[in-house]
């Protein structure tokens, strides 16, 4: 039998240097804006600032006595946020914006400067910007050094390739990317690692590709980079401290947003909603019972929001 040749991959365009070039378009943007700002006169915070197109949404619903301060680690997203929203950023501004380059984990220690908080929004997705430039590693559709950190603090994903015994990355690719390959395809990493170098995102795409068939390229390739961009950035733990640590520094009435794009962040948002529901544990009111999920016309506009869930909670 003749043997499939496999189709090569589509190289993505470092299209992040272009000066047009912007953010993808905000996800549920409408909806989750309008859940979250219920009082023009708050203290709103943004987590994931990105390209700031909630942001500049939730500036324009503020009075003068209101404000908002954002996080991204990504310096690259404040300084464009600080150009692009520059009017609210000024001394004289009203509504205030104030950004934060750090870690949204960073938002409840904010509440003893600021106050208490009348909403948090976080949109847990990867900006398109991210994935496009040749710097982050984020992509496997860009031939670029393999760092897939939000900002330039702790450890790479090349140092954590290069060092991950086979249980440990075995581990990283079932209960991040939910991988049903894991252990082979981390068995096949430490094993072709002592033979080539592993240093960027298409010498760790070639070795995907090569043992799994063809027509699993496309997810286990996207299973996998973000199963290492999750353990890299630590993101499941620094969502669920997040939430534990907010609502006690929210004030009754203020709401919790949050955009989740695969189950396990969506996992950890619905449990934590539910659990601070309940008739003995009473510090949250579901607002949504189920997800938002984007309508067929926004993700035909906007094909990365297919997989989003909007769900939201109001402080009691």
């Amino acid at each position: 039998m003749k043997k499939k040749r496999a189709k090569p991959q589509r190289v993505r365009p470092d299209k992040s240097r272009h000066i047009e070039y912007d953010y993808h378009l905000p996800v549920l943007l409408d909806v989750s804006v309008d859940n979250l700002v219920q009082n023009a006169n708050g203290i709103y915070v943004d987590g994931t600032l990105g390209g700031g197109g909630h942001a500049e949404l939730i500036l324009s619903k503020l009075d003068f006595g209101g404000s908002l301060i954002a996080f991204d680690k990504d310096r690259n997203a404040v300084e464009h946020c600080e150009r692009k929203l520059k009017h609210y950023v000024t001394k004289d501004a009203a509504p205030k914006l104030t950004i934060y380059n750090e870690c949204y984990s960073n938002v409840c220690e904010k509440s003893a400067v600021w106050g208490k908080f009348s909403g948090l929004l976080l949109d847990l997705g990867v900006s398109s910007k991210q994935l496009d430039t040749e710097s982050a590693g984020l992509s496997y559709r860009v031939d670029s050094p393999l760092d897939m950190r939000f900002g330039n603090h702790g450890k790479t994903a090349e140092e954590l390739l290069k060092t991950a015994e086979v249980a440990d990355l075995t581990h990283v690719l079932r209960f991040y990317g939910e991988e049903p390959n894991s252990a082979r395809i981390a068995r096949c990493i430490v094993e072709m690692r002592r033979v080539i170098p592993l240093n960027s995102t298409f010498e760790l795409r070639d070795i995907i590709t090569s043992i799994v068939p063809v027509p699993l390229h496309y997810k286990t390739l996207s299973r996998v980079f973000q199963a290492i961009r999750i353990a890299v950035n630590d993101e499941l733990n620094i969502l669920e401290r997040t939430l534990n640590c907010i609502v006690d520094n929210m004030r009754p009435g203020g709401r919790i947003v949050v955009i989740s794009y695969h189950s396990l962040e969506d996992r950890i948002v619905k449990n934590f909603m539910r659990t601070n529901a309940t008739k003995d544990n009473h510090r949250l009111s579901l607002i949504t019972k189920k997800p938002i999920i984007p309508t067929e016309e926004e993700i035909a506009t906007n094909p990365r929001a297919r997989s989003a869930k909007l769900r939201v909670a109001e402080v009691v």
